[in-house]
């Protein structure tokens, strides 16, 4: 049996314009107020006459006080938003006085204008798309951590995949191909030379091309790219279609490196700590729920990524949730900085990660 709801609006994959726009729109109109969360609050019982008031056990007095409190999050299409409709299904963000609606993303950068619009409340990002954001002037901060690198490329939940009778045959033969990648200047376009650079090979002539993770496979099929970079299921849906692995980006770069990020607005923050808190530790619980109940989460992808069973039950799985991995941040801007993806200077550390 699940508690709560999952309300979920698929929107059209925004193009580069119309993201600007809503940016540009949301710069200058400075946000509208509709940031603020709703609540519900239930009327008091009226207590039996004659029978005395109990004291609230330990543990029990805020759960009885704690008002409902309305979020929209957007999240990144795949195993990402998955997840939160996971959480949201099971309880978790519930159990925290939260009603979340899951608003799925072709990707991070895309979630950004929706929070600087008033859009979401929340969003789930990467740390690349976070880190660009802050250094550009947007008043966003990371508030928890999302998806985390594995320890082994082998068992990590993205990778670089091609056609095993194309041109690409390992890390040695990207550099001069094109590579579809679901955002420019971002976490793949990072990840993938650095995980490259740590393997050896030159990456300094690859054509990063731009699309959707859903068109990624059968546009290498079709030979309009050579290689894609995907997350899970796109993984598992290339894998079990006969492409051939060829790097793992993100625990190539670094095993267990964060990855994924859920991000506010500062003014979001400061009004609401205490809901804040609240999603960080209903995230925090799916996280662990799922590390320990691996084969749930699986089953539950078929519904909630529309995911072939077979599919499901292949799909590598990242660790999510906890704090803000502080020293992924750091290597991540590092990389960016040597990349040059940044065009400002990188922020402090203290103004782009929520209590530092």
């Amino acid at each position: 049996m699940t508690h709560g709801s999952v309300r979920v609006r698929h929107r059209a994959v925004r193009n580069a314009v119309g993201i600007l726009a809503i940016a540009l729109v949301a710069a200058s109109c400075g946000g509208d107020g509709d940031s603020e969360p709703t609540t519900e609050e239930e009327p008091a019982a009226e207590e039996p006459e004659g029978e005395p008031t109990e004291e609230p056990e330990d543990g029990d007095e805020g759960a009885e006080e704690m008002e409902t409190v309305s979020l929209r999050v957007g999240d990144i299409l795949g195993t990402p938003s998955a997840f939160l409709m996971f959480a949201v299904e099971r309880g978790f963000m519930e159990e925290q006085g939260l009603d979340v609606q899951v608003d799925p993303n072709p990707g991070g950068a895309a979630n950004i204008p929706g929070v600087e619009a008033g859009d979401f409340e929340i969003a789930g990002s990467n740390v690349v798309s976070m880190l660009l954001a802050r250094s550009e002037g947007l008043q966003l901060k990371m508030i928890s951590a999302g998806t985390f690198a594995t320890d082994d490329p082998e068992t990590d939940f993205s990778l670089v995949l091609a056609d095993p009778d194309g041109p690409i045959q390992g890390p040695e033969d990207v550099n001069g191909h094109s590579v579809a990648v679901n955002t420019l200047a971002n976490i793949a376009e990072v990840t993938v030379r650095a995980s490259l650079e740590n393997a050896g090979a030159e990456h300094s002539d690859i054509d990063f091309v731009e699309m959707g993770f859903p068109d990624m496979v059968p546009a290498l099929q079709d030979g309009q790219v050579d290689a894609v970079h995907v997350i899970e299921p796109f993984m598992s849906i290339g894998l079990s279609e006969g492409l051939a692995p060829i790097i793992a980006p993100y625990a190539g770069t670094q095993p267990g490196m964060a990855i994924g990020s859920y991000f506010s607005s500062d003014e979001f923050i400061e009004q609401n700590p205490d809901v804040i808190d609240r999603f960080i530790a209903g995230v925090s619980a799916a996280g662990e729920y799922i590390a320990e109940n691996p084969d749930e989460f699986r089953e539950a992808l078929v519904d909630l990524a529309d995911l072939d069973p077979e599919i499901a039950e292949t799909v590598n799985l990242p660790a999510w949730g906890g704090p803000v991995d502080v020293p992924s941040v750091e290597l991540i801007s590092d990389l960016m900085v040597r990349y040059e993806i940044f065009e400002q200077d990188p922020p402090a550390i203290e103004d782009v990660v929520y209590g530092q």
